[in-house]
């Protein structure tokens, strides 16, 4: 049998109490450790939840998966994920490629940004569609008017496509939440002011006239935690603010409701 648990935003306290009940009856626990990032140090997590928990990275998952399979075939599998299970695409494909081969799967949720983020005070159903924003990889060739060209010389990947997405819901007067890139395997995490440049650098391609300077836009971090940090400015001044450690994701604010106004006025 296997079975996905969402661990939540913070660390291992935040597991529900059937999670941590499947935990300590499972034979192996995985964790899955690339799609997000837990307040907490693996040590700590092991000792929260009282087991040894081994580590899958992205290659172990995506390409080397077929192990952790088999052994649920035979015996109770447990994969951790950051958030909710169902948070990445990674997940939904290891549900489905579980099932292909017969093995009887469990899912038990939990917290994730797509809910949590409502702490901000914005409603939850006056968002979008979510956008996710990646790390670039400048070529050596070409201009800014051909950043959506990928090439074989200049190995060129500069997409801009996640503005459309925020130019829909804007056009529809809906948040937007950006999802900020996570390569987790490398350590490395967009900040805020990374992701504010992306975005001002997407505008200067595809001219929406949505992200200037004096655009308003909401940066927080490790919402969820005791520790999250919500701050609600114009572009220009919030790419000056620290924020601290990841993760962090953006908000660009559509049409407000008076109550969300007040709320985000608690931000400024």
């Amino acid at each position: 049998m296997l079975t996905l648990i969402g661990l939540g935003l913070c660390d291992g306290l935040d597991i529900t109490l059937r999670g941590k009940e499947t935990v300590e009856m499972a034979q192996h626990v995985y964790i899955e450790s690339y799609t997000s990032l837990l307040q907490c140090d693996h040590e700590r997590l092991e000792e929260q939840l009282g087991c040894t928990i081994i580590r899958l990275n992205r290659a172990a998952v995506e390409l080397d998966i077929d192990k952790v399979l088999r052994q649920a075939q035979g015996s109770d599998v447990v994969i951790l994920v950051i958030g909710d299970v169902f948070g990445a695409t990674t997940h939904t494909d290891l549900f489905l490629r579980a099932r292909e081969l017969g093995i009887d799967v469990h899912v038990i949720h939990n917290t994730s940004i797509m809910n949590a983020i409502g702490s901000v005070g914005l409603e939850l159903y006056r968002f979008g569609r979510t956008v996710s924003i990646p790390y670039w990889q400048p070529g050596s060739e070409g201009s800014e008017a051909s950043l959506e060209q990928r090439t074989p010389t200049s190995a060129r990947f500069e997409p801009t496509s996640f503005l459309d997405g925020i130019k829909e819901n804007h056009d529809r007067r809906l948040h937007t939440l950006c999802l900020l890139d996570i390569k987790a395997d490398e350590g490395k995490f967009m900040s805020v002011a990374e992701g504010l440049d992306h975005l001002q650098r997407a505008e200067n391609v595809r001219k929406h006239g949505i992200i200037s300077d004096d655009a308003l836009a909401v940066g927080c971090a490790r919402i969820g935690c005791p520790d999250q940090m919500i701050v609600a400015a114009p572009v220009a001044l919030l790419k000056q603010r620290e924020f601290g450690p990841p993760p962090h994701c953006i908000i660009i604010p559509g049409k407000l409701h008076h109550i969300e106004e007040q709320m985000l006025a608690l931000w400024k």
